[in-house]
């Protein structure tokens, strides 16, 4: 098995929807509202960095591997 940085976000949704066990039926669902929570987590994130910054403005985060997903959601 690869570590979280070498994983896609997709993959990384997939495999947490899976440990939370999912039924064929709702894992659909399930995905969508882990990267709806993803998504939220980011703003969050960006919107508490941007308070620490002298300007008040942040890059957005990117999220682009699995260790990102695993520490947001």
């Amino acid at each position: 098995m690869t570590n979280a940085i070498g994983i896609s976000p997709a993959v990384m949704v997939n495999r947490l929807v899976d440990q939370q066990g999912a039924s064929l039926n709702t894992q659909l669902a399930k995905v969508a509202e882990m990267r709806t929570t993803l998504q939220t987590a980011a703003f969050e994130e960006a919107a508490r960095e941007a308070m620490f910054s002298p300007t008040g403005e942040v890059e957005p985060i990117a999220i682009d591997s699995g260790a990102i997903v695993d520490r947001l959601v």
